[in-house]
């Protein structure tokens, strides 16, 4: 936000210079980020009259102009402004000026005429980029506002003149502050809190704002005078629903009647019109382009300049329509109705949500409240009428509207942090004053003021101990109690309560004020010492900290962590072989994604790994495995009705060989049982036991037929493992067999064991015995351990597969598995009867399956 000096100083007598102030309103919490003037690089540009026009000798259209700069001397220039004529008052940039944006005037040839510097337009004067600011010089006088006596001597600089010269404070305003510092009358307030200085209105100079006038009677806190429209008090808090609303209705006769109906109160509390006669269409004289230009903003014509001008200065937002296509003189504050259309101010065609409110004539809408205008209504050249907007829009409303449709206009920003309801009828009054100040038309006399809610007072409690506690320094009550009012609050220490502004939309409770009464007194001031007490232990939620074992889990594994997006695109659906129905589809669209590849929230972490892999293969990586721990975002129901799931989730994926960390060690092969072998460990860390745990076989579109695996931990899917179709590899450039992985984090957390169980080192020595057996090729050798498990008892310590064979003399359709088992007891050494016993229990149990034993 851009605060001019010079328009801080119609609310405020500033004695400081920039520089101090900016310290001062820092100290406060606004941040101050930049002293700056308007046009820094400009200058050489001075007063001038022109003398003399003559047609230029070899060029139709340009003209040759006697130009008298006072003491800078007489030039000639060259020009093809069409309004130039003689004893016009103009801007001229002597050679070697240097305009607002870094134009470099010199002397140049113009068709054999040289021209001796630039007569300057409106736009290269830096005041306006309007065709019509574009399309001739700036005249002076009419700048001045008719008057000759307001331009400059000859060859005067203009600098100061055309607000080049002002310094300007840029604020970098965080998201907790209100709209009550989004304005000139903010900032005036809050210099006014640290200075101790009154603040006043421009145009109420006799009576001054401040400390000293907040308990007259008919005055706002900190000293805004309070108009009062019918339907009760002022000072309510924007947002909160206090009081019941009701549907309201105000009629404003006269030269141009108009009726004004809240039909949805909830949206709307308070609406005020007013009207504009005699409309003069035209731009804004230069006090007014400066003040807009200084701020940051574009001067475009005196109807929107001065709504601008009103919101920057009073931070009321405001809307002009074109009276005359309001139909039936009747403005509606609604909800939108369904499948309803309006086109914005920047002519593109919308359809409205039921939730949107809109403001309508009598048979469509003509803006979306709090938002932006509808094209239907704009204001145009032949505009004569203009009905003015000054309203209170529920924030929520208006905010969920804003990104609902991706306009997030300067009015937006200010509506859904909440304006102060008490300055909707003073900013629609200060405008009318301007309008006519402006040259824009006659103001009507009167206003049509709705309102459908009261706006109570806010009251919080006054317990200064309190205060002194959270602050952690020992301020007397009176200090703490002028501090607050200072900054517009009305301590009452006998009803031990604090009365909050109605422009201080953030103040909630006492820690608000506690944090106020700091600001004031000076933050750098506050000691900084530890709190006393015992701090509470930190506290991580299980899901976190087996987010973070899993992480270190995998990276001991060998396996390298990434983090991509947790966006996707459609196109990694068809990529990855899903049909039309599959869960994964069923993606949250955004509503204004950056980009088609980012325009999607991720329903699984596969996309993102593979795209991953396929950055390392397009740079002759040999290898790669990496893994991703994340949220997706899995919805109910698509278009949203709440918020969806995000479960945890952690992915790997690899392709080729991974060198060893030794010359003499052999490259690992990335593939599915290496990926097998890393997931096992995983499980194994986690504790996790592995007879809890099944593979089994399964089909998924996007891994290949017959090496896929699914993950089952008691009954219940928990993830999937295998290597990618062709297809799928293609679709990313993958060559070779590319694998991975996904595991559901969620459904782990229950079977996780987070401290290991001890067990004591075995005194007695094991038993090893081998069995191999054919075996079906379809069957899962980890049915065949399940089973030696369940055969042998709590004698079995492990069993491992060491062997896999197919070929000759293993018949065809078969295979091959040996498996190592180790016996052993805590409280003695088995006897080779004893081992005999139970290895032949374990034949059997494999005979009983139809396995063939072959040892």
């Amino acid at each position: 936000m851009r605060v001019p000096v010079e328009w801080l100083r119609d609310f405020i007598d500033v004695e400081e210079d920039a520089r101090t102030l900016a310290e001062r309103l820092t100290a406060l919490g606004l941040e101050v980020e930049a002293v700056a003037v308007v046009a820094p690089e400009a200058r050489g540009v001075v007063s001038a009259r022109v003398e003399a026009v003559e047609a230029h000798p070899e060029a139709a259209g340009l003209k040759v102009c006697r130009v008298a700069a006072g003491p800078a001397g007489r030039f000639t220039v060259v020009t093809g402004a069409p309004n130039v004529r003689p004893g016009m008052a103009v801007a001229m940039a002597l050679p070697g000026a240097v305009l607002p944006g870094g134009m470099d005037i010199g002397v140049r040839d113009v068709r054999g005429v040289a021209s001796e510097g630039m007569l300057c337009s409106i736009a290269e004067l830096g005041l306006g980029d309007q065709p019509a600011d574009r399309a001739g010089l700036a005249d002076l006088e009419d700048l001045a506002g008719g008057d000759p006596a307001g331009v400059p001597a000859a060859g005067a600089d203009l600098a100061p003149w055309l607000g080049w010269t002002e310094s300007v404070l840029e604020l970098s305003l965080t998201p907790n502050y209100a709209a009550h510092c989004q304005s000139i009358l903010g900032i005036a307030r809050e210099l006014a809190a640290a200075t101790g200085r009154p603040w006043r209105f421009p145009w109420d100079r006799q009576g001054e704002g401040g400390p000293g006038r907040q308990a007259a009677a008919g005055v706002a806190a900190g000293g805004a005078p309070a108009p009062e429209a019918p339907g009760g008090p002022g000072g309510g808090e924007p947002g909160r629903q206090e009081a019941a609303a009701a549907p309201a209705e105000a009629f404003l006769g006269g030269d141009w009647p108009v009726r004004v109906r809240i039909a949805d109160p909830e949206g709307c509390g308070l609406y005020v019109a007013r009207i504009l006669l005699e409309v003069r269409p035209g731009g804004s004289p230069l006090w007014l382009r400066r003040r807009l230009v200084a701020a940051g903003m574009r001067p475009i014509d005196r109807i929107v300049d001065v709504t601008n001008y009103v919101m920057l200065e009073l931070g009321q937002p405001l809307h002009a329509f074109d009276a005359e296509a309001v139909g039936g003189g009747t403005v509606v504050v609604r909800s939108a109705a369904p499948g309803e259309v309006l086109e914005t101010l920047d002519g593109r065609r919308r359809t409205l949500a039921e939730d949107d409110l809109v403001i309508a004539d009598a048979s469509r809408p003509i803006g979306l409240a709090g938002v932006m205008g509808g094209g239907n209504s704009e204001i145009t050249p032949a505009t004569r009428v203009v009905l003015l907007e000054s309203a209170w829009f529920e924030p929520r409303r208006v905010r969920r509207t804003a990104r609902r449709h991706g306009l997030l206009t300067e009015a937006a920003q200010r509506f859904e942090k909440g304006v102060d309801p008490e300055g909707v009828v003073r900013a629609a009054d200060r405008a009318m004053d301007l309008f006519q100040q402006a040259g824009a038309g006659r103001a009507a006399p009167g206003a049509a003021v709705a309102r459908a809610r009261a706006f109570p007072e806010r009251r919080v409690p006054w317990r200064p101990q309190r205060l002194r506690q959270w602050l952690g320094v020992d301020l007397d009550d009176r200090t703490m109690a002028g501090q607050l009012e200072r900054l517009g609050f009305a301590v009452d220490p006998g009803a031990g309560q604090v009365r909050v502004p109605s422009y201080r939309t953030d103040i909630e409770g006492e820690v608000d004020l506690a944090e106020e009464v700091g600001r004031v007194y000076g933050l750098d001031r506050i000691p900084a010492l530890l709190p006393g007490g015992i701090p509470a232990p930190d506290q991580v939620s299980p899901r976190l900290a087996l987010t973070w074992q899993v992480r270190e889990a995998l990276a001991r594994a060998g396996a390298q962590e990434v983090v991509s997006w947790a966006f996707t695109r459609p196109a990694v659906w068809d990529g990855l072989r899903l049909p039309a129905d599959h869960p994964w589809r069923r993606a949250i669209p955004l509503l204004h994604p950056l980009a088609e590849e980012h325009s999607l929230l991720r329903t699984t972490l596969l996309p993102g790994l593979l795209d991953v892999l396929a950055y390392n293969a397009r740079r002759q990586q040999a290898g790669a495995l990496v893994y991703e721990a994340g949220a997706v975002f899995v919805p109910e129901d698509l278009p949203l009705r709440e918020l969806p799931a995000e479960p945890v989730r952690v992915g790997l994926a690899g392709y080729g060989e991974l060198g060893g960390l030794h010359w003499a060690a052999p490259p690992v092969p990335v593939d599915f049982f290496t990926l097998k072998g890393v997931l096992e460990a995983l499980l194994d860390e986690l504790g996790i036991p592995a007879a809890a745990c099944r593979w089994e076989p399964v089909e998924e579109p996007w891994l290949h037929p017959g090496r896929a695996a699914g993950l089952w931990l008691e009954g219940r899917r928990v993830g999937w493992l295998g290597e990618l179709h062709p297809q799928v590899a293609a679709a990313w450039d993958l060559a070779g067999r590319a694998v991975a992985a996904e595991l559901d984090l969620e459904a782990l957390l229950p079977a996780v064991q987070p401290v290991p169980a001890y067990r004591p080192v075995a005194r007695f020595p094991a038993v090893r015995r081998d069995i191999a057996v054919l075996a079906p090729q379809e069957m899962p050798a980890a049915a065949i351990t399940q089973r030696i498990r369940q055969a042998a008892g709590p004698l079995l310590e492990a069993v491992h597969l060491f062997d896999r064979y197919t070929g000759q003399p293993v018949p065809e359709g078969q295979v091959s598995l040996a498996f190592a088992l180790v016996y052993r007891a805590a409280d003695r050494t088995l006897t080779d009867e004893e081992v005999d016993g139970v290895h032949g229990r374990v034949r059997q149990a494999l005979a009983d399956m139809g396995l063939t034993p072959r040892s």
